[in-house]
């Protein structure tokens, strides 16, 4: 896979070839349950079925490197990008 191409379909979607490294792959994809679980227990009580605000990594694009919109938490993605040479 390329720098720039972006494999939405995956876990952590990645332009960074992540699946070459399954230590790191494996680690990141247990982080990512664990942070949720740490949000349902510390985060504002009853907010897991509210939007919250959160800017989400989208292209690495200048103009789409980052987008901001509602999500509720349980549903938040986030992925690892990393701008074309």
């Amino acid at each position: 896979m390329s720098q720039s191409s972006i494999d939405y379909g995956q876990r952590i979607p990645n332009n960074v070839n992540l699946a070459e490294d399954r230590v790191l792959q494996r680690a990141l994809e247990r982080w990512q349950p664990n942070f949720l679980n740490w949000w349902r227990e510390m985060g504002p009580e009853g907010s897991l079925p509210h939007n919250v605000y959160l800017r989400t990594a989208i292209s690495v694009e200048t103009s789409g490197w980052a987008h901001c919109d509602y999500i509720k938490m349980p549903d938040y993605r986030w992925g690892i990008f990393m701008r074309p040479a």
